[in-house]
């Protein structure tokens, strides 16, 4: 899979580090022993970083040194971080297939969900993928929970569909919450919507995630038109301000970030 190779003697280093490229690549050191676990890795300095592993060490110094060990280095230069990044995974897959996601520390990426399996809709994150064509909608991938949280509550305030976790079981003396009082959740919790009209409100959310908030703004520039067709000018300033407020949100969107069973 890595294009060079050199053995490595450590009479002849200082010869073998001139030979290498002092650039980004992606590398390999093993030892004679087939047995033996090779150190794969990836590096913005070859040469630099051969030294280290390679060089003859200072007395009783805690670096870690497989100039003993060594016996092939293989290599490939790397154009881009993303070449790096990718070639690395390649080579630890090839050479660790069992725990290569362990070695590359792989976590899984945060995700928006839109519980469709729940009587009453909600959205939340979460890093745990379902399956694919259930119930439920994924979105992202976000690159820190702190981002996805962030894009999903400044979405969700211009909605009204509800932001608790629990499942609703909608009683008239249910006193409500914070967001209700402000109205911004048409709180079925205590039948303060039908259920229709709960559902349409989920529907512009998942059209809203869908389209990567494209709906929201095309729906926001209709009602403008409108107000200003019917002369209802401060109404259109109201609805241009929420247009204004919805653009950072939507900016803050990772071009990646797509609803997940759509990938191809």
């Amino acid at each position: 899979m890595l294009t060079q190779s050199l053995e490595f003697a450590p009479e002849q280093d200082e010869e073998i580090f001139s030979a290498v490229p002092a650039a980004p690549a992606v590398f390999l050191i093993r030892g004679d022993d087939p047995a033996g676990e090779p150190y794969v890795s990836k590096t913005a300095n070859l040469r630099r970083r051969l030294i280290r592993l390679l060089g003859a060490s200072e007395e009783r110094s805690k670096r870690l040194s497989l100039r003993d060990r060594a016996r092939w280095v293989e290599f490939t230069p790397t154009g881009s971080d993303f070449e790096s990044g990718f070639l690395l995974y390649r080579a630890l897959r090839s050479t660790f297939p069992k725990n290569y996601a362990d070695r590359l520390r792989l976590r899984p990426a945060p995700l928006v969900k839109m519980h469709m399996e729940n009587e009453y809709p909600r959205a939340s994150v979460t890093t745990r993928l379902g399956r694919l064509h259930g119930k439920s909608l994924y979105y992202g991938p976000f690159p820190s929970r702190a981002a996805a949280e962030k894009f999903a509550n400044d979405s969700l305030d211009f909605f009204k569909m509800r932001r608790c976790v629990d499942d609703l079981h909608p009683d008239p003396a249910f006193p409500g919450c914070i967001y209700s009082e402000m109205k911004m959740c048409l709180a079925p919790c205590f039948k303060g919507c039908t259920d229709d009209e709960y559902r349409a409100e989920v529907t512009r959310v998942q059209h809203y995630f869908d389209s990567r908030g494209e709906s929201l703004l095309r729906e926001l520039a209709a009602e403008r038109d409108r107000a200003s067709t019917n002369l209802e000018f401060e109404n259109a300033a109201a609805i241009h301000a929420r247009v204004d407020k919805l653009k950072p949100v939507l900016s803050q969107l990772p071009e990646v970030v797509h609803r997940i069973d759509r990938l191809s």
